[in-house]
């Protein structure tokens, strides 16, 4: 038994692929940059093409750049001609799209359930090492994933957050940035080391788009691979997918759709077995 999944992410008000070319999924989860710099119409724009994607359930956190997503970071940011209640009036907006199925996940842990009783154990956070003053950002001493309220728990089959985790190994690059510098969490790996979640998806560094699997063994130790290497392929131009998760493994994904060059990048597809 198993949950198909597409996945994607900074979609940044222009590049959201047209959801009626998008596979049939039963989940699609959207890992956050939404927007380019906030904003109620297109908060709006985004949640209306979430809503006509063709799964059952559709999840999204905030990025760093859905900036009115994060009322402290508004407050202390205003702008005169900002408006002090665009959180709560963004907060509304998303309230109302999840009785049409797409749901804006809390930092946490979240229980869910399809209509036929399969569920998924997801947790989720929005926020990121501090990036050029953007929202939702930690300091670089903080630990959000191991310590704390919001801890990633054992047991969780998918994790997501916007930003990606650091891999101390040279095969790993999806956290690379334009100058090929690594802009990951150690934290954040810290917390999928331990956990071994089925898959961890996010985006974030556009350029680190792309999939790899973590394979672990018996003694603790692990290696990392290139998802071309164990069997890829293209379902009918529309997406990317990967082969079934499995035990023994973490599918990481870096979905980030909006690219270098004024071409987009496609989602990825993938089959957590439960």
């Amino acid at each position: 038994m198993s949950i198909r999944l597409l996945i994607l992410s900074d979609t940044h008000d222009s590049a959201f692929p047209d959801p009626g070319s998008l596979p049939t999924v039963d989940i699609v989860i959207h890992c956050g940059d939404l927007t380019m710099i906030g904003g109620l119409s297109n908060y709006r724009k985004a949640l209306e093409a979430l809503e006509k994607c063709p799964a059952q359930l559709k999840l999204v956190i905030p990025g760093n750049h859905d900036v009115s997503l994060d009322p402290e970071w508004w407050t202390k940011n205003l702008d005169e001609d900002d408006d002090p209640a665009e959180p709560q009036r963004a907060k509304e907006l998303f309230e109302s799209f999840a009785r049409k199925g797409v749901k804006l996940l809390e930092e946490g842990t979240h229980q869910m359930s399809l209509q036929d009783g399969r569920t998924l154990n997801v947790y989720a956070s929005p926020y990121t090492p501090d990036f050029n003053g953007y929202a939702f950002a930690y300091g670089e001493e903080e630990d959000r994933f191991n310590t704390g309220a919001h801890t990633v728990p054992l047991g969780t089959d998918v994790v997501v957050t916007h930003g990606p985790p650091f891999v101390p190994v040279t095969a790993y690059r999806m956290d690379q940035g334009k100058n090929g510098e690594h802009c990951g969490c150690s934290k954040l790996w810290t917390a999928i080391e331990r956990t071994r979640p089925r898959l961890h998806c996010f985006g974030h560094i556009h350029q680190g788009y792309g999939s790899q699997v973590v394979r672990w063994d018996k003694t603790d130790g692990m290696t990392v691979e290139d998802v071309s290497a164990t069997g890829s392929d293209d379902l009918d131009g529309r997406a990317r997918s990967v082969p079934p998760t499995t035990e023994g493994t973490t599918v990481l994904v870096n979905a980030a759709i909006m690219a270098d060059g004024g071409l987009n990048n496609k989602p990825w597809v993938v089959d957590v077995k439960l």
